[in-house]
């Protein structure tokens, strides 16, 4: 079985003491034990082997054996419009194990949640359900999320929508970083699909949700990148 993997500081000397957070889960959860192998990333592509030095409910501590630096991959921009309910986890969670570098929430014209007021603690929320995807996932890299969508994107764009007629699946990807925007339950308007400026695809004959189409275009994307 894979080592667990938590986020730290790995610049401060040979050891790493946890985060409140994480020694709730490490020292509670998991009942981790001296000696036991345990990895620290630090977010940005370096990944510690360690060993727990000392583990309780009041303190984690390990040992840095060795840090391996794992290389970036593509810049991968999933502009997500917000799905109603507990969905939203969903699509941040999938999104995280799938590969997005960055998730950017969306209040598009058809979007049913209403943020209004609470952005802050809504995109608070998403990034914490962000960091326990990319823990459980051993992810090197934390997919950053940004507050809500202002503008439009100035990298190439791939606007999946149920009425195009190309296939994401049949196209050769440009190099460099891509944005995937996936639109809310009630689909895009016409006006935000030429706003976006980018490319109309499918991703097959079926309709996905808002929570999985992401996830489902950043698989593909993630597999043609390591051909």
């Amino acid at each position: 079985m894979t080592a667990p993997l938590f986020y730290a500081d790995l610049s401060d000397g040979d050891e790493v003491r946890l985060s409140d957070d994480d020694v709730r889960h490490a020292a509670g959860a998991m009942r981790l034990r001296r000696g036991e192998v345990v990895q620290v990333g630090d977010g940005v592509g370096r990944i510690a082997t360690c060993r727990v030095e000392s583990a309780d409910r009041r303190a984690v501590v390990v040992a840095i054996d060795e840090i391996e630096y794992v290389p970036a991959p593509r810049e991968l921009t999933v502009v997500q419009a917000i799905p109603k309910g507990e969905r939203g986890d969903l699509a941040v969670e999938l999104l995280t194990e799938t590969g997005a570098s960055r998730i950017v929430p969306w209040a598009s014209a058809r979007t049913v949640a209403d943020w209004r007021g609470k952005e802050s603690g809504k995109v608070d929320r998403w990034r914490r359900v962000a960091k326990a995807a990319a823990m459980q996932s051993r992810r090197p890299y934390l997919p950053e999320v940004t507050e809500l969508l202002s503008g439009v994107p100035e990298q190439p764009t791939f606007v999946l929508h149920e009425s195009a007629h190309t296939s994401l699946f049949d196209l050769v990807l440009p190099a460099g970083p891509l944005t995937v925007v996936v639109g809310p339950e009630g689909g895009l308007t016409e006006e935000e699909v030429s706003a976006m400026g980018g490319t109309p695809v499918l991703l097959g004959p079926e309709i996905l949700r808002t929570s999985t189409a992401g996830a489902a275009a950043c698989v593909w994307i993630r597999s043609v990148d390591r051909h």
